[in-house]
């Protein structure tokens, strides 16, 4: 059977201070109709470049050399005027984010209709017919009255249904899903994957899914394509991978797969190396803890073996991996309290129209009562709009709400001027995109310096020194005190964000959905690292969180959220072990349930 999608030593090199840069090197893969490929690798790893590379969106000034075959058509040579009308037709592509793949301005049955009728043809009315056709097909309830509604007015799962159905408008042969279920919450990410296996089954379509959850992989792909700093370091049948990896690169990322229940999270050391500096032999060698003297001459050629190919010069033996035994009993320990919140309701709505009739209020949290202690953490899960988000504002006194918020005994709304503010800096936060809350125009060193300042602490070489200490203290060099929020990586920004929290001495932090779109091995280092942190400092956190598995790494105990009530809470292992709740049973059953099966060392 000829593969739908052949491409054959592909390399994009990128314009980049008047050079040209090697993003992506020599890249060979292969899809079958009816199959699906996942890509994976960290952020930089060139995977999205690859994507790009075949649908010929990549920037201007952006190189392809090889072959990139599409049912035996080379898209790295097609004029742009025949590459308008291989997208959408051939190929179609699914984005990360639906609501930037959307033009606000038009209605979904619009922007179906479009994509139908560039390629097809056809009239108006038979250009309906297909898009009501089509979100019937990808599952939107009621596909006749939403036909004429907006993207703003679905949910992201809804909007990434649509995305799909504009995607599958003109039957392609090939579907490319770029991260399509990062930022969804578990119960909405699981419906999508399902209904992109459900879809290519039928459509016998093949699919290259593009992500950095290698459990999304292990449950749906065929495949497997590892990628690391531009170059495919193995690659095979998910099965085999999944069972006896065999490149050092393949083994970390596994480690760094957090699972429900699991304790301990593998790191991997160092940094992504910038393409502008990657190392002459394997890429992964300054990295790899196997490395040897050998690895640092030249690229390794591919080494064929138990199911999969790996290009590393002393591939693994098949062997009980290190992290496969990496938990830890999960030890008792005592919390005295700290924060208690008792009965917390939250409305929106109410205030007055132009036209001076009260509009209905609705709550959004409706008398929610939660303890936290001293060193612990309480993970909050729920879907997107439960009221989690909402929750972690009340507890740090952004929104009005009713109730008590009590820490160490004192309720927040009996105080008053500088004993409230006092207080108030005892509950620092750490958002999902921390970028979001810097100010470009200071210097790292100036963001987390400023609640010292703002404390009463003065300018000057002790104030520095506190800052570089900080840095320290998340595993960041200090040096990086002089760059700015635009020179950072995500990873890096997050660790700041965290630097920042600290500055004020906190008792507590909230950290709101601080993992969800960072790639595996940096979000393992951030997880340890909070770990670390509230072990060493006795800090406690609030996680906020629609990644079950996530919360269960770093949580003592979880609370469900579910329409602003809590449901269930109770301790980590008992919760996953036996819910209680039939909602919170479906979110442990939707968490990716990454199974690591190694196989045993022969005799």
């Amino acid at each position: 059977m000829s593969p739908v999608l052949d491409i054959r030593d592909v390399s994009v090199s990128l314009r980049r201070n008047g050079q040209d840069v090697v993003i992506l090197e020599e890249l060979n893969l292969t899809i079958a109709p009816g199959e699906m490929l996942g890509l994976v690798g960290e952020s930089g790893s060139g995977k999205t470049i690859a994507a790009l590379a075949i649908m010929r969106l990549l920037p201007a000034g952006a190189k392809i050399h090889g072959e990139i075959l599409l049912s035996g058509e080379n898209l790295a040579r097609a004029p742009e005027a025949r590459m308008r009308s291989v997208r959408g037709k051939a190929a179609g592509m699914v984005f990360q984010n639906p609501l930037a793949a959307l033009n606000p301005s038009r209605t979904v049955a619009a922007q179906i209709c479009e994509a139908w009728r560039v390629h097809q043809g056809g009239g108006k009315a038979q250009a309906r017919a297909k898009a009501l056709e089509l979100l019937r097909e990808v599952g939107i309830p009621n596909p006749e009255a939403r036909l004429d509604d907006y993207p703003h007015q679905f949910s992201g799962g809804m909007r990434q249904r649509v995305v799909i159905a504009m995607a599958l408008a003109c039957s392609p042969q090939l579907l490319i899903a770029d991260e399509p279920t990062t930022g969804l919450d578990p119960l909405i990410a699981r419906q999508i994957m399902n209904l992109i296996t459900r879809l290519r089954r039928e459509r016998n379509m093949a699919v290259l899914f593009v992500t950095h959850d290698i459990s999304v992989v292990q449950e749906h792909a065929d495949t497997i394509h590892v990628l690391y700093a531009g170059r495919s370091v193995e690659w095979g049948a998910a099965p085999n991978f999944f069972i006896h990896p065999r490149h050092p690169y393949s083994e970390a990322l596994l480690g760094a797969v957090a699972r429900l229940g699991q304790k301990r999270l593998q790191n991997i050391p160092g940094n992504l190396p910038e393409p502008e500096s990657r190392p002459p032999g394997c890429r992964f060698a300054p990295r790899c803890t196997y490395a040897q003297q050998a690895c640092n001459a030249s690229y390794p050629l591919p080494d064929a073996g138990a199911g999969t190919v790996a290009a590393c010069l002393y591939p693994l033996p098949a062997a009980v991996r290190a992290y496969a035994a990496a938990e830890t009993p999960n030890l008792k320990r005592r919390f005295p309290p700290l924060l208690k919140v008792d009965g917390l309701t939250v409305r929106y709505g109410g205030a007055r129209s132009w036209f001076g009739e009260r509009r209905k209020q609705h709550p959004s949290l409706a008398d929610v009562t939660l303890s936290l202690g001293k060193g612990e953490c309480l993970g909050v899960v729920g879907e997107s709009g439960s009221g989690k988000s909402t929750l972690g504002r009340a507890v740090l006194q952004m929104i009005q709400y009713e109730g008590r918020v009590l820490m160490d005994g004192r309720d927040f709304r009996a105080l008053s001027g500088r004993a409230k503010r006092d207080l108030r800096r005892k509950v620092q936060v750490v958002f999902q995109d921390p970028r979001e809350s810097m100010n470009p125009r200071m210097s790292v060193g100036e963001i987390i310096a400023e609640p010292l300042i703002l404390a009463g602490q003065r300018r000057g070489d002790m104030l520095h020194a506190r800052v570089r200490e900080l840095l320290d203290q998340v595993g960041l060099n200090p040096e990086m005190a002089a760059r700015f929020p635009s020179g950072i990586s995500g990873g890096q920004a997050q660790r700041i964000a965290i630097a920042r929290a600290l500055a004020a001495e906190p008792s507590l932090i909230i950290l709101d959905e601080p993992t969800s779109a960072l790639d595996l091995s940096t979000q393992a280092m951030l997880l340890n690292l909070l770990k670390e942190l509230s072990f060493r400092n006795a800090l406690s956190y609030v996680l906020i969180s629609h990644d079950f598995a996530v919360v269960s790494y770093l949580a003592d105990r979880i609370a469900v959220l579910n329409a602003g009530r809590i449901v269930e809470v109770n301790e980590t292992s008992a919760l996953i072990a036996s819910p209680q709740h039939e909602y919170t049973a479906a979110l442990v059953n939707a968490a990716p349930q990454f199974q690591f099966r190694p196989a045993q060392a022969s005799s």
